[in-house]
């Protein structure tokens, strides 16, 4: 089967609905100051304990918001709404001044204020100075951060997720900078990410085995909880946190006609461990959240189904490995992503293992993937689909709560307004759902 793009739009025959419910929630994030207090009230305390707001920050702050505002803007140029982006757009600035430091990282640092910025920014003839200041700092912060992985990654110990990944790490900056790719210096800097993540491929040595380079030795697991799963390290699968985000990457780059030596193995050698670790359970075709060292070493254990989400499972690394078949023109490579979906809407919406309507562990992030499979493959069961998922998540909306929606990740949910796991995600998805206008927003999921 070859791999045919649709033009975007008729999606879904809810697009009026979807539209109409997109509005109300952007209207409810008009007031930067309001939506700060909501997020920030004292009982809106999120799992880990702290309020789920940070000024400057993609996942969970004004950028997130903004680029809903600007693709408003994009679609409606007449409505006012660059003046709402420009609100909060100031209240980013004064964010940036008065937040402290912040990394390169797409959904926590630098380049997920400059992506937004940049959205809002009418093809770059508003915010230039801005703009310009953010480029310079990513471009140089780029050097210092590989300068840093180099010095602290001793040979044969692993890596740091947040060295390499989508949401802290240098393949979220990349994205960004793949979007930037005119400038010299961008260019120059997306050339060093992309030659870390191709040598992030290499097979490595630990404890006497030859693995992937991508291992994550037990002291940089995130929680207690997987230092004591994993004993001896692991293999993330994620494609927030795992292979899947370089992947994506180096796929999307190859794409756009950005190649650095080595890039077409990379792309082979990680799609190739990748297929190695599919699994076909009782509910079809999944991929786990990470490998165990025993599993890649010894073959000992058994992987375990977590979740369709964009962050981790089957949805997020089909999405990859579908990218990977496109840059390299191999439709086996395709086949695996298609199947992956396919295999996800063979499962009912409780075997999803799904955290309510948001994006990130949620619904949304679901959705936002299956529509851009149903863009690229234009079969007619991919919008059977995305009805049944834009239903659930219709199901889950709150009219009386402050933002429209709550994330779900404590039993009575929570108040967020951003991108990652917020009412700005999930409206912006409402929105690309009823619109005829390829949306740019999705960019930073590394899923286009």
């Amino acid at each position: 089967m070859e791999v045919q793009n649709r033009n975007w739009g008729g999606f879904t025959t809810k697009a009026e609905e979807a539209r109409n419910l997109s509005l109300e929630l952007t209207n409810r994030l008009k007031d930067p100051q309001r939506v700060k207090q909501i997020v920030t009230a004292p009982g809106n305390l999120s799992i880990l304990g702290g309020h789920p707001w940070d000024d400057a920050a993609l996942a969970a702050g004004y950028p997130g918001i903004i680029l809903l505002f600007a693709e408003w803007d994009r679609q409606c140029p007449d409505e006012g709404w660059d003046l709402v982006a420009h609100s909060h757009l100031l209240a980013l600035q004064e964010g940036l001044r008065t937040g402290g430091y912040y990394n390169m990282s797409m959904f926590c640092g630098l380049a997920g204020a400059a992506f937004a910025v940049m959205s809002a920014s009418r093809n770059g003839t508003r915010y230039t100075g801005f703009l310009t200041e953010l480029n310079e700092r990513i471009a140089d912060g780029v050097w210092t951060a590989l300068n840093e992985i180099k010095h602290t990654e001793t040979e044969g110990e692993g890596v740091s997720p947040t060295d390499y990944d989508v949401v802290m790490g240098l393949t979220g900056t990349g994205r960004y900078l793949l979007e930037i790719k005119h400038s010299d210096k961008a260019a120059l800097s997306l050339t060093g990410i992309l030659e870390y993540l191709v040598q992030l491929t290499y097979p490595i040595e630990v404890e006497g085995y030859t693995v992937p380079g991508w291992y994550v030795p037990q002291k940089h697991q995130f929680t207690e909880e997987s230092k004591r799963k994993y004993p001896h390290g692991s293999f993330n699968c994620g494609l927030s946190h795992g292979i899947p985000g370089p992947l994506a990457l180096m796929s999307l780059a190859l794409q756009k006609g950005v190649e650095v030596k080595g890039q077409r193995d990379a792309i082979r050698r990680a799609s190739n461990w990748l297929i190695e670790y599919a699994e076909m359970g009782e509910h079809g075709l999944f991929w786990p959240s990470a490998v165990s060292f025993e599993q890649e070493t010894v073959h000992d254990g058994v992987s375990e189904q977590t979740r369709d989400a964009w962050c981790y499972g089957t949805a997020g690394v089909a999405r990859s490995l579908f990218l990977a078949g496109k840059s390299l023109q191999d439709d086996s490579l395709c086949q695996w992503g298609i199947r992956g979906f396919d295999s996800i809407f063979s499962r009912t919406e409780e075997q999803w293992n799904l955290d309510g309507p948001t994006f990130c562990h949620g619904l949304s992030g679901l959705l936002q993937l299956t529509v851009r499979m149903a863009q690229d493959v234009d079969e007619e069961r991919f919008l059977g689909y995305i009805e049944r998922l834009l239903h659930s998540i219709m199901r889950y909306y709150e009219p009386e709560s402050p933002l429209g929606f709550r994330d779900l990740e404590i039993m009575n949910g929570i108040d967020k307004a951003g991108l990652l796991d917020g009412t700005a995600g999930i409206a912006l998805l409402l929105l690309s759902l009823s619109s005829t206008t390829e949306p740019i927003w999705d960019y930073p999921f590394l899923i286009a």
